[in-house]
């Protein structure tokens, strides 16, 4: 006689088979049993997306032109100067055979231009009214087509004579001279000779930075090199490149092409007080949707906690047919992933969207803004516009897959102490 065998208890597949599809078929399910949970749920996330990876590129884009606009007035995004030079200052801390230097730099690829600058401390007179400044040899063709601060002078022309002199507003006011009008400036050369000028005012500019305006007076780059006895010297060779991001790499290429002597900076270290500013502003937005994520993920971990107290009974009947408490965990895990994939994608395509009308149309800034800075040597741009990266566009969905699942799992570790009779037995 055959041995009959009891036959093998199994149970429904779509509770304890331990085949992923089902469990996301009945995590799939159990998403939509409470619609209004979690369409609330999925609006939390794709408005926390929206603030983190939307508004974030917005603000990345405004920083950046911010940048743009505050370097290509004077500073530059780059320059190379002699190792000592930005501790001394000194006359004779020069970089010596500037031209082919510059020649060489201007052939990297992410430099545009290199406009070279000769600074001399000088004392500018006029009768008996004598005050100390700088005198700066630049080549104004370059820095009228690269940069901004002499697009628009308030009186006159950049130098075209070799003797033709542009002061700054203040320093022409105090020293009672007009267009036209002569200055002498002395200084001190290289070699220790007295430098001696004669120069015509061709022009007046007004920067609306007191520093500029009371100290400044540009002339001819050669003037300035025959003056003080510097030859082919320069004391700094000011760069453009083609994208102010990418500053580190273009300073290290430039660093490969440089004498011992001399050092590549970029805007950061040339202009401190402007990367401060951004950058407390930067670190102060990060904070703030730093918070909002934390506060979006406390709720959602408190919706997560309410929706295990309503389905208790649910889930002492799963014990109570055998699935391991582990189990009912993961499957709230599914339902939270299922939740994110939902808030991701609309999220996304939320973002993208936005940021590409960013980028088709810009953010028009008032006319108000400008008439405030109006005096200044810098023109906020009409429009901004935003910064699009991978990068920012996929941080905050994957930063909420994280978080939705520690909080999936927070709200749900009390299901480890469920006993399956007492489970059953609550309304």
């Amino acid at each position: 006689m055959a041995e009959v065998y009891p036959q093998k208890l199994t149970l429904p597949g779509n509770v304890v088979s331990p085949k992923a599809g089902m469990l996301w078929m009945v995590a799939w399910r159990n998403i939509f049993r409470n619609k209004r949970r979690t369409w609330l749920t999925v609006a939390a996330i794709v408005f926390s997306c929206f603030l983190v990876s939307g508004l974030r590129s917005y603000q990345v884009g405004m920083y950046k032109q911010l940048a743009e606009v505050m370097t290509e007035q004077y500073p530059g995004h780059a320059d190379v100067i002699h190792v000592d030079y930005e501790d001394d200052q000194k006359l004779e801390q020069t970089i010596q055979d500037a031209t082919e230097l510059m020649r060489s730099i201007e052939e990297i690829q992410m430099v545009k231009a290199a406009a070279p600058r000769v600074t001399a401390p000088s004392l500018f007179s006029v009768d008996e009214k004598s005050f100390g400044g700088i005198l700066i040899g630049a080549d104004f063709a370059k820095e009228t087509e690269h940069f901004t601060f002499f697009n628009a002078l308030s009186e006159g022309t950049v130098p075209v004579d070799q003797n033709d002199v542009v002061l700054g507003k203040a320093m022409a006011r105090n020293l009672g001279v007009g267009l036209g009008e002569e200055i002498v400036v002395l200084g001190s050369q290289k070699e220790g000779g007295i430098a001696a000028l004669v120069l015509s005012v061709s022009g007046i500019f007004s920067s609306g930075n007191i520093q500029y305006d009371r100290s400044f007076a540009f002339v001819r780059l050669a003037t300035a090199q025959q003056a003080f006895g510097l030859g082919d010297e320069v004391h700094a060779l000011t760069l453009r490149l083609t994208d102010i991001d990418y500053v580190a790499e273009a300073t290290g290429f430039v660093s490969e092409k440089l004498p011992d002597e001399a050092i590549a900076r970029g805007w950061s270290e040339i202009s401190p007080e402007t990367y401060q500013a951004i950058r407390a502003d930067d670190v102060a937005g990060i904070a703030m949707m730093a918070l909002i994520m934390v506060l979006t993920l406390f709720s959602i971990a408190n919706t997560f906690s309410m929706m295990v107290f309503e389905r208790t009974r649910e889930f002492g009947m799963l014990l109570s047919l055998g699935m391991r408490p582990w189990g009912i965990i993961r499957q709230v895990q599914l339902e939270a992933m299922g939740i994110w994939v939902i808030g991701a994608i609309i999220a996304t395509i939320l973002n993208v969207g936005i940021t590409y009308l960013g980028l088709t149309l810009g953010v028009p800034i008032p006319a108000e803004v400008n008439e405030m800075v109006k005096g200044f040597y810098f023109i906020f741009p009409e429009r901004f516009y935003p910064a699009f990266s991978v990068g920012s566009l996929v941080a905050a969905p994957l930063i909420f897959l994280v978080g939705i699942q520690i909080a999936a799992f927070v709200g749900s570790i009390k299901i480890l102490w469920l006993e399956p009779v007492t489970a059953m037995r609550s309304e």
